[in-house]
């Protein structure tokens, strides 16, 4: 009888645990608690040395030269001094474990465990420490170059590929669908204004919202972590992320929002440079985060079911961009 086709599995934690005991050189005692399954899955391993992350990438998501790509943007950072969570070798030497499942291949990767602890960024002396993180990662990456292959954070992947996941479930909702579209459509002809005059292109990390992917210790220094989602992209994409969590997750008003946006901004151009032209995308590239973020509710929906992504979640973004385009 032939398996029924998996979309996804779960790895046994104890022939995880297992694995890493036979292929990495830690010392005992080793422990693995499975810690977080988002978009992909998060371990922390306990070792008699110390804490480490495991990520296990979905099939369906990553394969192994868009993970290479990651590992080598990580180790560039990591050789010329801004703090990252960065690959762990195996006893091979070998950075990319392989786990032939019933979906495909899984990759799994350890990571060194950023230390410190998140903190929701409400000061202005915090957003402006992180402003500076976030601008060492873009200048230091300036001159990155990687063999292996990873999409572009381009206009497909913002704007094109959410409109046509969007789309698939709104069929019974498609004025709500066509307001949308009418107005990204108008964003887009913004965009590409910008684009012509030149818009600073780079490695970006790809979700910099200030709130998780980033551990502060207590002497201000600060790590960052889960660049799952970097790429080549349009650098007021990476720090619009930013801007749009301070205005959607907060709870800050207007004004103060304002006050946190300039310390990043602030502390960003005090490591390098930032165009008028690009600062002003940032206000599109907002709009156009939500939109990815729309859309990849959706995709996830097929995972965690579509319990948390009905009418009334609809509603809750319809209001968002009514609002923002008015």
């Amino acid at each position: 009888m032939s398996s029924f086709p998996v979309t996804y599995s779960l790895l046994s934690r104890q022939a995880l645990l297992a694995h890493i005991k036979d292929h990495y050189d830690f010392q005992k005692p080793i422990h693995l608690k499975y810690f977080l399954r988002g978009m992909n899955d998060t371990y922390i391993v306990e070792t008699g040395s110390g804490k480490y992350i495991f990520r296990v990438y979905r099939a369906d998501r990553r394969n192994r030269s868009e993970i290479a790509f990651e590992l080598d943007v990580l180790n560039y950072l990591n050789q010329n001094d801004v703090n990252v969570s960065i690959p762990f070798a195996r006893k091979d030497g070998s950075f990319i474990n392989e786990f032939w499942v019933t979906e495909g291949v899984k990759h799994g990767v350890m990571f060194s465990f950023a230390e410190g602890h998140e903190k929701p960024i409400h000061t202005l002396e915090d957003s402006y420490l992180f402003g500076q993180s976030v601008a060492r990662i873009h200048k230091v990456t300036e001159h990155f170059r990687s063999e292996h292959a990873r999409e572009n954070l381009d206009l497909e992947y913002l704007i094109d590929r959410p409109l046509d996941i969007i789309k698939l479930h709104m069929g019974h909702r498609l004025e709500d669908y066509y307001f949308i579209h009418k107005w990204i459509s108008e964003l887009k002809e913004q965009l590409a204004n910008k684009i012509e005059e030149g818009l600073d292109w780079g490695i970006c990390h790809g979700d910099l919202h200030g709130n998780t992917n980033a551990a502060f210790t207590d002497d201000g220094q600060l790590t960052h972590y889960d660049f799952d989602i970097c790429g080549y992209g349009w650098r007021a994409y990476d720090i619009a992320e930013f801007r749009l969590a301070r205005e959607i997750h907060s709870g800050h008003d207007k004004d103060e929002v304002e006050r946190l946006w300039q310390a990043f901004l602030n502390g960003y151009r005090q490591v390098r440079d930032l165009s008028r032209n690009d600062v002003e995308a940032v206000s599109i590239f907002v709009v156009l985060r939500q939109l990815w973020l729309f859309g990849l509710c959706f995709t996830e929906a097929e995972l965690i079911g579509g319990a948390d992504f009905d009418d009334g979640f609809i509603d809750s973004k319809m209001e968002y961009f009514r609002k923002v385009i008015f």
